[in-house]
């Protein structure tokens, strides 16, 4: 990664140009996230595919925080090494809850390798000893009764970004984001994770951060009970590298940590505060997030003396108790707007 002022950026391209070429030929493909589900920072995979192409080596992006937010070009550029050898995503990263995960890769890849699963529908013939696989795509590559609801869902979302158009819903995500680190800026003690500057590095999707002296998990839930704002919170599945950013922090904060204890000093705050973005949020969304966060910042003795850390180590509120029946109840619902 390049880093500005201390925080990760994009991937250092030419880092990665000298590692493949010292490693030539033992490198049988490029791994690269085309946005980072944890600073939200794009990454240039095209040029990164005519980089791995240059040096014999494929390219694989995971574009779960990808899909939703900016538009994708797997293949179909004019120069084809800068073609995507394969692509992965989530479903659920693109408001299609239940779907499956999707892989768009090369035929010519897939029909050099026997599929990884094994079961119905991938099979040409089976015999006692042994069986042949079906030269059929996508057949041969999906074992099993497929998720069909959810591969329906997962299209519909498709078609329905298509339409909207996603060079629209990325320039307007993009000056939302971009809105928002301007003013998230103004709050003391708070930490943007990966840099700010969208000059250096354009964003999409989310913005990661944390308040000096406040653990994630207690921001979240300040958030979430007297704000009404749902964010992620934790290390997103990204753990090496939450844990990486987290680690620099308490570096740059003190010099009394040694290597060995980092783990157990960091343990505490090994994690972030995410705000997600989507096609539904606005600049008044933005406001209402910015002015909460600016709240806890200067009341914070105020909200943590409300809370207390549970055994799994999440903060519940000390007097807001919730009432069974304000629950959501289907029989409720349906007595109330369908049996009237």
């Amino acid at each position: 990664m390049d880093n500005h002022d201390g925080q990760p950026g994009c991937i250092n391209v030419q880092f990665l140009e000298n590692t493949l070429k010292q490693n030539q030929g033992n490198v049988s493909y490029v791994a690269v996230t085309g946005v980072s589900n944890v600073t939200g920072i794009i990454n240039p995979i095209y040029d990164i595919a005519e980089l791995a192409h240059s040096y014999d080596t494929f390219i694989i992006v995971d574009g779960a925080q990808m899909v939703a937010h900016l538009p994708v070009k797997i293949s179909g550029h004019k120069n084809q090494n800068r073609n995507i050898d394969a692509f992965v995503f989530s479903g659920h990263k693109a408001y299609a809850p239940a779907s499956p995960g999707t892989v768009i890769c090369r035929k010519d890849i897939l029909s050099s390798i026997e599929p990884e699963e094994v079961g119905g529908g991938m099979v040409e013939h089976v015999f006692l000893d042994r069986y042949i696989v079906s030269e059929a795509f996508p057949a041969r590559e999906e074992a099993g009764t497929p998720n069909i609801a959810g591969a329906i869902g997962i299209a519909a979302v498709i078609e329905v970004l298509d339409t909207i158009g996603m060079e629209l819903i990325f320039t307007e995500e993009s000056e939302l984001i971009h809105y928002t680190l301007d003013n998230l800026k103004d709050i003391p003690d708070i930490q943007i994770y990966g840099v700010a500057d969208t000059s250096i590095c354009e964003r999409s999707a989310c913005i990661s951060f944390n308040i000096k002296d406040m653990d994630h998990g207690l921001v979240a839930a300040i958030l979430n009970d007297y704000f009404n704002i749902a964010v992620r919170n934790e290390c997103f599945c990204a753990h090496p590298y939450v844990k990486e950013m987290i680690m620099d922090d308490l570096l740059a904060a003190t010099t009394s940590i040694n290597e060995e204890d980092f783990e157990d000093a960091f343990q505490l705050k090994s994690g972030m505060v995410r705000a997600s973005f989507g096609i539904y949020n606005t600049e008044k969304d933005v406001d209402e997030l910015v002015k909460a966060i600016s709240d806890i910042s200067e009341k914070r003795e105020k909200y943590t003396s409300q809370y207390k850390p549970d055994n799994s180590g999440n903060y519940t509120h000390t007097s807001f108790k919730m009432n069974r029946q304000d629950r959501f109840s289907i029989k409720a619902y349906i007595d109330q707007y369908v049996n009237q």
